[in-house]
Formats: C-alpha cells, structure tokens, sequence
C-alpha cells in the first residue's frame, strides 16, 4: 500500500486554501454592500440636513419630512445594530464602524432641531451603547418593540467607546458615564422598562392616536 501522507498533505491544503479564498472573499463582500449602504445612508442625512435648513424661517408642511426621517432612522439603526455585533479585526471595518455611529448622531441632531422647529410630535431618542453589555441588549429590544409600536419614535445608536470629539461633547454635556443610556427630550435616562419607556412616549405623543 501506498504512503497516504502526501494525498492527505495535498487534501488539507485545498481544502484549507479554499476556505481561506471563500471567507476572503465574503468578508469583502460584506465590507463593499455594508460601504454601498453607507453611502446611501449618507446621502439621505444629507437630504434631511438640507430640509431641516429650508424649513428655518419657512412655512412649510413638516408632515411631508416625517416618512423620510423614520426611514432613515430605520436604516442607520440597523446598519449600527449589524455592525455592533461583528467584530472583524480589520482597519476597515472600524472605519465603517465610526462612520455609521457618527452619521447616527448627525441624524439625532438634524431630527431633534426639526422636532423644535415644527414643534412636531416625534421622538428622537438617542441610545448609548457599548460592547459586552447584557443589559444594553435588553435595553436594544425594547427600543425596538416601542419604535415598531409608534412610528414618531426615532431611535439613533452611537458606541459609547468610541472616542471621537462629537461623541465625548454628547457625553460630558449629559454626563453620560454608564450604559446602557438615553437621551429623550433633553433629558437622560439609565436602563427603563417597556413600560416606563412608553410612559415617557406618550408624554409626547398622543398614543391613543398612534
């Protein structure tokens, strides 16, 4: 019989290298859509800083505004919410990672200054998380069931580890030293229940309504 060990050698390394190719592969895959996305969500901020700049001083239909700013909290919610939980060790992926939470606060900022000038009825809600934190788990479920239940509630999630001059203003001016946080009407809030949430909610907002 013949030595199997150089068959076995050439086996592994094909077998080795093509999981090696396929999961480079799908990795940058992932990284191109989860960029492309970026670059959408980004243009959509954009349009919503633009609107929040012609309504200044205008009278103008804020109704016509609302569809657009709860898609794109939608959208950048669940780009921070699939970026959170991977954890590649790349460059890239961190640079996403900072972009996604950045434009995140953007959106909150440009949404809470159409809230004052329309003296609209939505919530903006900005959620403060960090890694390997069970209770900010908890905290993202909820936010996501009241979100699902009144579309006025606009929910934007930031990293409370990343260290960028934007987000450390939000935290010292709020104080922020724990997680899971919120912010809602100007007002800072530690873990809350479903229920307490929705009382805060419907503080502003007519829920019978929604």
């Amino acid at each position: 019989m013949k030595n199997p060990l150089p068959f076995l050698l050439v086996m592994f390394v094909l077998v080795f290298g093509a999981g090696f190719v396929i999961g480079y592969f799908s990795e940058r895959t992932g990284m191109v859509y989860t960029q492309s996305e970026m670059d959408r969500l980004r243009n959509q901020v954009d349009n919503m800083q633009l609107q929040e700049m012609f309504i200044t001083g205008e009278k103008v239909d804020c109704n016509l505004m609302y569809s657009t700013m709860g898609k794109v909290s939608w959208d950048l919610y669940d780009m921070v919410d699939r970026l959170k939980v991977t954890r590649p060790e790349t460059e890239e992926f961190y640079r996403l990672k900072r972009e996604a939470d950045l434009m995140s606060l953007r959106a909150w900022i440009i949404a809470r200054n159409i809230q004052q000038q329309c003296k609209s009825d939505i919530v903006p809600v900005l959620f403060i998380y960090s890694g390997y934190c069970p209770e900010c788990n908890s905290q993202d479920s909820i936010l996501k069931r009241v979100k699902e239940n009144h579309q006025e509630v606009m929910v934007y999630a930031i990293d409370f580890d990343m260290k960028e001059d934007a987000t450390n203003l939000v935290k010292a001016a709020y104080s922020i030293t724990s997680t899971p946080s919120m912010i809602i009407n100007h007002t800072l809030y530690g873990k809350l229940s479903e229920e307490d949430l929705e009382g805060i909610i419907c503080q502003s907002i007519n829920c019978s309504a929604s």
